[in-house]
């Protein structure tokens, strides 16, 4: 199977993420709290914010983090038809 390589070597688990070491512990607390609260990540990118959604879910959902997953790109995405139409799809 052919990957592109910024997602056969994304990081896939808390410890292989790096740069993000100040909010880290703080996610693992509210999974393992069971209290998540709602989140948003903003920043440049390539600083970890898709990564760190992925960790969440497969931490939070197992092999079943893919049903319970919706990533949307403000770049491409955007307008209240998207919030319309994926996420209440969603």
């Amino acid at each position: 199977m052919n990957t592109i390589w910024t997602e056969k070597y994304r990081p896939k688990k808390f410890s292989e993420m790096r740069g993000q070491e100040t909010i880290i512990p703080r996610i693992r607390a509210f999974i393992h709290h069971k209290n998540m609260p709602h989140l948003l990540f903003s920043g440049p990118a390539g600083v970890g914010k898709t990564t760190l959604s992925l960790i969440i879910a497969t931490e939070l959902f197992g092999e079943n983090w893919k049903n319970n997953f919706l990533e949307l790109n403000a770049s491409d995405e955007r307008g209240i038809d998207v919030i319309r139409n994926k996420v209440k799809d969603f």
